[in-house]
């Protein structure tokens, strides 16, 4: 247990100030999504719920659907409880790339690799440059973290034909899934079943009978259970991912995006041949770290060798596929792949390095076995000394290319709170804010020194409150991580910016209540009447007319589509006629408004996924919520199940009739109460499948 022991000891010393939390991860998407998502979680779960719909985004976002927040994976709610943001970040990701290394070490194990050979592979893939060349993206790290243990239980179900160990693999798939970057999880299930398949055919050549059904049963185990395991976080995003826009999905274009290219194979010998980010030297294609496949020089040549182990060789073809697969610009394999489920929906081919990496780390420990059983190493002493020298000079080797792409700043880059934050804070009354930054901060924006030259200059990129950053503070925004946009806001608000100099289009961001325009002072105003302050490095405008929590509608016109309606709330915005006429979505035949007046006498707002308005009027009115409209939102009134409308093609409201009434608006998306439902049912057979196991060998015992 001492190999993999010093694996978890080195990742420590490595990140000892992030460990220690003296210092954060400070780069890119871990600064704009992943920051301020985990913070959004740890105030949700010390409330005691979980992070379902977040208010601060999007006008309102189902922020568990999307996934990379892991709102279901236990390390992730573990951790995120336990610590508070950025904090939690630091130690998903010291305790994955930890995971990684030590289940590598026991897979190769299980391989037949000597202790030696296995420790060198759980190097070389834990430091590995696509790992943490992709820290900021935590969820990508966590998926990939789990690819050797699933293998490893697959490896010891296959040899052992064991029930319990298929149940084992098929709960470390679903933690993969759990974590919430399906592109990962597809390279992990294409993993297992070239292992399914490679291990069937060495069945199928020393004629073991049956080879063919132990294949599918371990596959349907792995993947059927699995999927079940992690069914509560695969029918929510499966929910929000059908309502994104498919066109480009598919295409050729799309599917080879952000290719590896030929030249980029450099990288494996001189790694930061165009220059490097980390320094803002970098002169290569956008988004360096998808162009990163160094695993050392040391590891590399032993790869090489173990390509001669006769094992070694199916190893050498699976990193070989890998790379062809990356290498997809003018791949004439994606003219077909581009129809086939899977690789069709994903695109940045280049991310196939991640395959060619897991088996380049296996090649480097063959090769150390080939080199060590080699007639100039016999004798255990001068093993044990050219053993040592390999290890240092590849630890060494790793870890200085990995020192720049590993940024840790000062606490005080998260804890600052920008001015405009406090300003913001001090008005009581509700409301949103449009948050437009002076400078364009982009994913791969740097610091002018770069991303590890200046690991604290990522404190300017927050004073600019770029896309979920406000949520981070508490800061409800029309905006958030444009990545993740649902296809109702971007149609909403790519139409009202479309003229941002209209006066109609003060009256659509009123609409949904935004009150604050914080803007750089080159961005033009709808409306440059409105009073304002300078809070550098914004200037803020207040929009008293923003449109508060709830409002009631007396007159409702319907719509019968989405074009039409967004048209008939556009018509309304012009006319300034929003405040009387409210344009509804799926209104019954023969509904129509009849108050006359109609007031809003209280709001209770239990927690973001559960708001009762009390209303009152003196006929049928709508009572609407200024708050994103989703298919998992469902409303009651007085207790009793009510209709829910999408009104204004952005918000959502609920026919009350004449008199004083509760209407209660509450998101339960169906994707959460089926998939859960199916994640507990699957979870009851696992325990099954384990107790009967446990009961046959004790029987099988007591009769032996």
């Amino acid at each position: 247990m001492l190999a993999p022991a010093v694996l978890l000891i080195l990742q420590a010393a490595f990140f000892w100030r992030a460990a220690t939390l003296r210092g954060f991860f400070a780069h890119s998407d871990i600064c704009y999504f992943f920051e301020p998502a985990k913070a959004f979680m740890h105030e949700s779960l010390r409330a005691g719920r979980l992070p379902l719909w977040s208010p601060y985004i999007f006008c309102g976002y189902p922020i568990a659907a999307e996934g990379q927040i892991a709102a279901f994976y236990p390390p992730s709610l573990f951790i995120s409880w336990l610590l508070p943001s950025p904090a939690a970040v630091n130690w998903l990701l010291i305790s994955h790339l930890m995971l990684a290394g030590a289940s590598m070490y026991f897979l190769c194990r299980a391989m037949g690799l000597m202790p030696f050979a296995a420790w060198l592979s759980g190097l070389v893939l834990s430091f590995s440059g696509y790992l943490f060349a992709h820290l900021h993206h935590v969820s990508l790290v966590c998926a990939a973290a789990w690819l050797p243990l699933v293998l490893l239980a697959v490896e010891i179900s296959w040899e052992r034909r064991s029930p319990a160990l298929a149940v084992l693999a098929a709960a470390a798939w679903a933690a993969s899934a759990l974590c919430g970057h399906p592109q990962t999880l597809f390279h992990v299930s294409l993993t297992v079943l070239f292992w399914v398949g490679w291990r069937m055919l060495i069945s199928r050549s020393k004629g073991e009978p049956g080879h063919i059904r132990r294949a599918a049963a371990l596959v349907l185990a792995v993947f059927i259970l699995g999927a079940g395991l992690a069914a509560v976080q695969l029918f929510l995003t499966a929910e929000l991912s059908a309502l994104a826009p498919h066109g480009e999905r598919g295409t050729l274009e799309y599917v080879t995006s952000f290719s590896l290219l030929p030249r980029h194979l450099a990288g494996l010998v001189w790694p930061n041949w165009q220059g490097t980010p980390a320094f803002n030297t970098y002169t290569g294609e956008r988004y360096y770290w998808e162009y990163v496949l160094y695993i050392g020089l040391a590891p590399l040549l032993l790869a090489l060798v173990g390509c001669s182990d006769r094992r070694g060789r199916m190893w050498a073809g699976f990193a070989l596929l890998a790379l062809v697969l990356a290498l997809a610009k003018g791949n004439p394999l994606y003219l077909a792949l581009r129809f086939v489920p899977g690789f069709s929906e994903f695109r940045v081919p280049a991310r196939y390095v991640f395959l060619f990496t897991f088996a380049a780390a296996i090649l480097a420990g063959y090769g150390w076995q080939v080199v060590a059983r080699s007639r100039p190493l016999v004798g255990a002493g001068r093993r044990t000394a050219v053993a040592a020298a390999v290890a240092l000079l590849c630890t060494v080797d790793l870890l200085w290319f990995d020192r720049t792409l590993a940024p840790v700043a000062a606490p005080e880059v998260y804890e600052a709170r920008p001015r405009v934050v406090e300003a913001l804070k001090q008005d009581m009354e509700w409301g949103r804010s449009f948050i437009a930054p002076p400078i364009t901060i982009y994913a791969d924006w740097a610091p002018q020194e770069g991303w590890a030259g200046n690991p604290n200059g990522w404190l300017e990129a927050r004073v600019y409150l770029p896309a979920s950053v406000p949520q981070s503070y508490g800061l409800a925004s029309t905006g958030g991580y444009a990545g993740f946009v649902d296809p109702r806001h971007t149609l909403f608000f790519d139409a009202a910016s479309a003229e941002v100099a209209q006066a109609h289009t003060l009256e659509l961001y009123s609409l949904v209540g935004t009150r604050h325009f914080v803007v750089g002072p080159a961005v033009p105003m709808p409306a440059p009447g409105l009073p304002s302050a300078e809070v550098l490095p914004f200037r803020v405008y207040l929009n008293e007319a923003a449109f508060p929590r709830a409002f009631v509608a007396r007159t409702v016109v319907a719509a019968p589509g989405p074009t039409e309606a967004l048209q008939l709330t556009f018509g309304l915005a012009q006319e300034a006629k929003l405040r009387d006429v409210a344009i509804a979505r799926g209104l019954p035949e023969g509904w129509s408004a009849s108050a006359s007046s109609a007031d809003i006498l209280e709001i209770e707002e239990i927690r973001p996924e559960n708001i009762i308005v009390r209303a009152r009027a003196d006929g049928s009115a709508l009572v609407i919520l200024n708050e994103r409209w989703d298919p998992g939102w469902s409303a009651r009134i007085d207790g009793e199940p009510a209709p829910l409308f999408e009104v204004d093609s952005v918000l959502m409201g609920a026919p009350i009739p004449s008199g004083e009434h509760a209407v209660e608006f509450l998101y339960r998306p169906r994707g959460l109460v089926v998939g859960r439902t199916m994640s507990l049912a699957s979870l009851a057979v696992c325990v099954l499948i384990l107790l009967g196991t446990r009961f046959r060998a004790r029987r099988a015992a007591s009769q032996s």
